[in-house]
């Protein structure tokens, strides 16, 4: 098992019941405990104006300077439009393997806040998964599997298959 012992939260422009109500999920899909991060991001830290977006990576290396002694792992709500190179937008972005991940909440609203929430929970858990070592799944009910929509995202569950789980550490 990895150094560390809790998984770190910090929202950016998101509301404070939807980073608990996340938490809650993150205990109850991971096991793992949830602290706070109350950090803070410079507001135009990888903005690119031309696109009105921000950089995914760029948040993400910053974001990679927070260290606690207790943390296993550090992951960001961010109310903005994230894109990475090449791509119109991200719903996330995590370090395959490492520690760090951002989900970003703007493509995910819905008029619908249980469908709200639960978006932002598989896109959370999604995201944790890479930092955790997970690939992509083929397995349509998966919460690993690659979204390019919103009709992907809604079509999978908020837990990991069978063979994901397998690979999953245990707290």
């Amino acid at each position: 098992m990895q150094e560390g012992r809790f998984i770190y939260l910090a929202g950016f422009g998101v509301e404070k019941r939807l980073i608990l109500a996340t938490a809650k999920n993150i205990r109850e899909v991971f096991g793992f405990e949830v602290r706070f991060s109350y950090i803070t991001l410079s507001p135009r830290l990888g903005y690119n104006p031309y696109r009105r977006q921000y950089h995914a990576s760029t948040i993400l290396e910053s974001l990679s300077r927070v260290h606690y002694p207790d943390m296993l792992k550090f992951a960001a709500l961010l109310s903005f439009d994230l894109y990475e190179e090449g791509l119109n937008f991200v719903f996330g972005l995590a370090q395959l393997g490492g520690r760090y991940a951002v989900v970003s909440t703007y493509r995910l609203k819905s008029e619908d806040e249980r469908l709200f929430f639960e978006r932002v929970f598989k896109e959370v858990n999604h995201e944790l998964g890479h930092t955790l070592g997970l690939m992509h799944c083929k397995n349509k009910k998966c919460v690993v599997r690659f979204s390019n929509s919103l009709q992907d995202v809604d079509a999978k569950s908020r837990f990991f298959c069978e063979n994901c789980s397998k690979i999953l550490p245990k707290p």
